[in-house]
């Protein structure tokens, strides 16, 4: 597992923030919420490549924007790092409500890698739950199978699953 970098817990006002952006199209969040986890990441030597997390169609139809290609938009230009959808959805599947055994095998199904990896490049994958890791673990493994060898995760918020 990469090393993964979070802002922090899943309460108060994080998770009022994330709750807003996502489910009350508050796009206006995503700026804070980047410039936050800007100042929670390290500084990465070399080229690196932010990947989004694929966002389910549906839920981009639903929101009327891709949640995390526009966090990942804003950090990048906070940073000066490029932005690859190098991760696409294989499988549409709604992890919200699903216990972690559920969670890990629809991860597993759920990405293919749809471009060329540079394997000097160091790949910051996004996402703004973890929950079970379940995403997380199964985009690092399509990575690197295609030949990434530098992989970090950041994250907006941890929460719990009580399954």
């Amino acid at each position: 597992m990469p090393p993964i970098f979070t802002v922090g817990a899943r309460e108060g006002l994080l998770k009022r923030l994330i709750y807003d952006y996502k489910y009350h199209q508050v796009r206006a969040v995503a700026r804070g919420l980047a410039e936050i986890l800007d100042q929670t990441l390290p500084v990465f030597a070399g080229k690196v490549t932010i990947v989004p997390l694929p966002t389910i169609r549906r839920h981009i139809r639903e929101r009327g924007f891709d949640h995390i290609l526009l966090l990942c938009k804003k950090l990048a230009r906070l940073r000066g790092y490029s932005i690859s959808k190098v991760l696409a959805r294989n499988k549409n599947f709604v992890q919200v409500g699903a216990d972690k055994t559920t969670r890990e095998l629809q991860a597993s199904e759920a990405y293919t890698v749809s471009g060329n990896i540079d394997p000097d490049a160091t790949y910051l994958l996004v996402d703004d739950v973890w929950t079970t890791g379940s995403s997380m673990k199964a985009a690092t493994k399509k990575l690197q199978q295609a030949g990434a060898l530098k992989i970090a995760g950041a994250v907006l918020a941890v929460s719990r699953l009580n399954h």
